[in-house]
């Protein structure tokens, strides 16, 4: 396998890597910060792009485990610096072709592309983890261990034994890399943003509540209630003959479970949820006061209607009139639940800032940013 092929294996496999981490991502800036900024997210994503890759360098080709039973892979360990320099230099006259003929060995080029192979990392070090040369020098260097071992772990013991040689000479020019790379971040310093300008326009933009922020908090939250929903189905299915039969019931009013789940934890908490207190959100009152115990009953209540109450309507109608099983009205019922959830999500999905659904509007309740909030107390 090439490294060019090594880096495609690295570009197919990130997507997936990526979808996984940008739930929790997004939450740790949204709750550091109150919003996602687009130049932190692009570094954040290329230095893992670049971490798997490099990762993908030290373990790729797997070989055949067969090959390593039978022993193909025979010496493990170089703990001789620069072996393969005194290897090609003995017994070699001193001369010009000697020279010309060592740039185009294959140990010089495996040197510098160790030694390269590093200096992205140590770029990243200094200019968005701020890490000093001795930092950046010991980092590198446990880097390049970590990668050692693996090798000498035979993948964490995967395979029966190392296929691959795990060199002292990768340790010496990992670490090399690593501080060429904190030199040369001295170039990127002056032409990307600084960190600091970062952090403070996040915060700024953290003041404004977006539709993305809303949504995140309420898939935390949904998440949250049908765990907890899940949980309460089996003690009942436990504890109570017929729990199957509840459990049923139960399970189409999941909707109701989830506004009664956040009503109550607005009611304690005075405007937070679970979902808004990772987002840095609060519930609050259009005029800016906090949100009332009736405001929030009625925000809660209304977003039931349109979610559940539609429903079940349409299901009584099923069944208590005849008529009704072939008519269009209950079928138009179930689709102004199922439009409310389907408008809710693509509003705030695209939003780019807050814009109030019904249950907002006439509750005469908004998000608040915490953000906003705690700096003003300071």
């Amino acid at each position: 396998m090439t490294y060019l092929e090594t880096i495609r294996t690295g570009l197919i496999v990130f997507p997936f890597l990526a979808a996984a981490f940008t739930l929790p991502y997004a939450l740790s800036q949204y709750r550091r910060y109150g919003a996602v900024s687009k130049y932190r997210t692009l570094i954040v994503y290329t230095f893992m792009l670049y971490m798997l890759v490099i990762y993908f360098m030290v373990i790729l080709p797997l070989p055949e485990r067969e090959s390593v039973e039978a022993g193909h892979f025979m010496e493990h360990v170089n703990l001789i610096p620069l072996k393969q320099i005194w290897l090609y230099w003995k017994d070699k006259p001193l001369g010009f072709g000697t020279m010309l003929g060592y740039l185009k060995s294959f140990s010089l080029w495996q040197l510098l592309f160790n030694v390269l192979l590093t200096v992205p990392f140590g770029v990243y070090l200094r200019y968005y983890f701020r890490k000093d040369l001795k930092q950046t020098l010991l980092y590198s260097f446990l880097l390049s261990l970590f990668f050692e071992l693996t090798q000498l772990s035979a993948l964490y013991g995967i395979y029966p034994g190392p296929y691959r040689l795990a060199d002292v000479e990768d340790l010496i020019c990992n670490s090399l890399g690593g501080l060429l790379g904190y030199q040369t971040a001295s170039l990127f310093l002056k032409i990307l943003p600084d960190r600091d300008k970062i952090d403070a326009d996040t915060l700024i933009a953290g003041r404004t509540v977006t539709g993305r922020r809303r949504l995140l908090a309420s898939i935390v939250d949904f998440a949250m209630s049908m765990v907890l929903f899940t949980f309460l189905q089996g003690v009942a299915l436990i504890l109570f003959h017929g729990g199957a039969e509840a459990s049923g019931s139960a399970a189409s009013r999941v909707w109701s479970f989830f506004c009664v789940f956040c009503l109550v934890q607005v009611l304690l908490t005075r405007g937070y949820t679970l979902g808004h207190a990772l987002c840095r959100l609060r519930l609050r009152s259009t005029d800016g006061k906090a949100a009332s115990a009736k405001q929030m009953i009625k925000r809660y209540g209304i977003l039931w209607c349109f979610i559940e109450l539609t429903s079940i309507l349409s299901g009584v109608l099923r069944r208590g009139v005849p008529a009704m099983e072939d008519s269009w009205i209950p079928f138009f019922l179930v689709s102004v639940s199922d439009l409310y959830v389907f408008v809710y999500f693509l509003r705030e999905l695209f939003g780019r800032q807050q814009k109030g659904m019904p249950h907002d509007k006439w509750s005469d309740t908004a998000y608040a940013s915490c953000i906003g909030e705690e700096e003003t107390k300071e």
